[in-house]
């Protein structure tokens, strides 16, 4: 039987192929939780994320779906249900990265961003949290991040959408508080992930520069307050967003 603080909860993380979900993934897998592995397009990575935790003693599947569609979400969470009982704990990490200036953004851009980050929560969510209801627990974890918070130049929609997520985070906490379920947001600033490369590297380090702790965050850090929120070190935690950000944003 495993071991740990999360031994015997389901956990399912969207986007859980590579870079923070990846991170997650594995740090709920060391902990003791039965988690699924969401991924939409890298199906070699999501069963190597499996593989891992399968051979560090946990139990993992992988399921494909686009968060942004409601027959793959529900379908998802009824797969998550029939493999393992229940669904104890929803990160809302999907996500995607681009940039425009405003003037020249498309609307095929912002409604891309809104859908999987927005949409996305929301549908997760929405089908996970009739069985947190059930058993009067759980725990929903969504990643924002500082843009959200601060906003940012040529980021508009990434922005809006991560402030809405801090937005539905506060809403839903009240809402499920008296059934039992936590509702949480973690708001990073620049991971050294495979996206760290997006930006230039000018850019990049003059924005890092700027922090009060001086270094780009690891992915190690945002596991950290993932685990904490979801075990029962975060168990008086709701409504809340905790930025790993190195002093970037302070909230």
């Amino acid at each position: 039987m495993s071991k740990g603080r999360l031994a015997g909860k389901v956990a399912v993380v969207t986007g859980g192929s590579r870079g923070l979900g990846r991170g997650i993934a594995e740090g709920f897998g060391a902990e003791g939780a039965r988690v699924v592995v969401n991924y939409l397009q890298d199906e070699k990575a999501a069963r190597e994320v499996a593989e891992i935790l399968r051979t560090n003693g946990s139990d993992a599947i992988t399921v494909r779906a686009n968060v942004g569609e409601v027959d793959e979400v529900r379908t998802m969470m009824d797969t998550t249900v029939k493999e393992f009982g229940t669904i104890d704990i929803l990160v809302n990490n999907a996500g995607m990265l681009n940039s425009f200036r405003l003037a020249e953004m498309s609307v095929e851009t912002w409604d891309s961003m809104i859908k999987v980050h927005l949409r996305g929560m929301f549908l997760c969510t929405r089908f996970a949290i009739p069985h947190m209801l059930k058993q009067k627990s759980g725990k929903i974890i969504n990643m924002s991040g500082t843009f959200g918070v601060s906003g940012g130049a040529e980021f508009t929609h990434m922005s809006a959408a991560k402030a809405g997520m801090i937005g539905f985070t506060r809403a839903l906490a009240r809402e499920v508080g008296h059934d039992g379920i936590n509702v949480n947001c973690i708001a990073p600033a620049i991971i050294r992930t495979d996206l760290y490369n997006f930006m230039a590297d000018d850019v990049r380090d003059s924005i890092v520069g700027a922090y009060p702790l001086g270094r780009v965050g690891e992915v190690g850090d945002v596991v950290a307050t993932a685990l904490f929120l979801a075990t029962e070190d975060g168990s008086y935690f709701t409504g809340q967003t905790l930025c790993p950000a190195g002093g970037d944003v302070m909230v």
